[in-house]
Parts: C-alpha cells; structure tokens; sequence
C-alpha cells in the first residue's frame, strides 16, 4: 500500500504535533494529516472535520482505504463547533485564510483553551491573525516558514494564556520567525518587505505621510534582519 506523502507545508503541520497526544484536523479535505500521523504512531486518537460532505467524503475513502476506520473518525463541523471540549489536545486548522481561522478561534466556546495547543497554517492574511492572536490571549510558542509549491507559508504552534500581549510593529509580519532565520524564513522575509513595499506605495500616493513613515521604519527592520 502506497504511504501518505505530505506536501512541505502540511509535513511542516505535522512536525509540530506532540507524540502521543489526540487531535483535530479543521478543514481536512482528504485526512492526509490524521492518516499521515497515526501511520507514524504519532497520535493516538484523530478527528478528521470539514464543513462539508464532499471532502469529507473523500477523507472517509482514504482512512478506509489505510484500514484505520477505528482510529479516525469524521465529522461533518463548522470550525469546532461541533467538536466536544474533552476530545482533542492539539487542533490542527490549515489551508485556509488568516481571517476565517480568526473566526473559527473567536467561536471556539470551550472554557479550558489553555491546555489545548494550535498548530496554524494561514494561506494569506497572516497579519491580520497574528494581530487576532495578540489582541484575544493567545500566545505564538514557534513559528516557521515553509516552502511548497514556489509560494513560502507561515505554520505556528499556538497557546491560550488569555492574557493580551503587546509586541513590536515588525512582529505582526513576521511573528517569531526572527528567532530562527534559515533559508525558508528569509524567503519569508523577502515576501513581507513587497508587501510593505506596495503599502507604501499606497500611502505615498495619498500623501499619508505617517503612514508611509510608519511603512518605512517596518522595511527597514525587516531588511536588516536579513
């Protein structure tokens, strides 16, 4: 029988869970995550979930097809909604845009988030979840790049404190890549600066000149990591 092969970025998702520990898969389309790991013997137990019936489908076709039908179970969910508190200790949620894992963070109703562990994959809008995760007391324990396809994602390992943390400018672009700067992270790095470079534009164009001082000063910082 043929192995799971992972993409870098779901292998990079997969690298951060926890031997042993039982997961959630949010949005698991194919369950190549949960079927990759428990093949590893590195979880004991997996949720496979997805909004909807389609990849859900195609995600009861591959654990069946690896024979682990006892070890991961599938559930129709929106988010986490219907994923009990007691059931899961990391959450896997990736592939999807950084404002709808705010929003699948922000519904999470369960009282005992801060022994649960986040593994975060953001498509796009990265900075706009690291400012959701600053903002409502969550804290960014790891974070890397990775390179898949030609195209350099970030992938964080994420806790509840519940405590609101202040951090510099540069860190909603960049989140704790700067503690770990290989290849994949300047890659990374490179990719924030045009994107600051095109704020910038923006805001020379409407002669906002605060914010293009403010835009300035973040690729300064940014370029001199580098």
């Amino acid at each position: 029988m043929d192995k799971i092969k992972l993409s870098s970025r779901l292998l990079k998702c997969a690298e951060m869970v926890s031997n042993g520990t039982k997961i959630v898969d949010v949005g698991t389309d194919h369950a190549y995550i949960p079927i990759y790991l428990m093949l590893k013997g590195k979880i004991s137990y997996a949720i496979a979930s997805d909004i909807k019936i389609g990849p859900l489908q195609n995600a009861i076709k591959n654990i069946k097809k690896y024979n682990l039908e006892n070890n991961i179970e599938t559930r129709i969910s929106d988010g986490l909604d219907k994923i009990n508190e007691n059931e899961a200790n990391e959450i896997i949620i990736a592939g999807m845009g950084g404002n709808m894992i705010s929003n699948i963070l922000e519904k999470c109703t369960w009282k005992n988030k801060k022994n649960k562990v986040f593994i975060i994959n953001p498509m796009k809008y990265e900075e706009r979840l690291r400012e959701f995760l600053y903002k409502n007391g969550y804290k960014i324990k790891k974070e890397c790049a990775v390179i898949c396809s030609k195209k350099v994602y970030s992938v964080m390992k994420v806790i509840y404190t519940g405590e609101k943390i202040k951090t510099n400018p540069e860190e909603k672009y960049i989140g704790k890549m700067k503690e770990n700067i290989n290849q994949a992270e300047k890659a990374y790095i490179k990719k924030q600066i045009k994107n600051l470079s095109n704020h910038l534009k923006g805001a020379k164009s409407n002669n906002q000149s605060e914010q293009e001082k403010h835009f300035e000063n973040l690729i300064n910082k940014l370029k001199n990591l580098l």
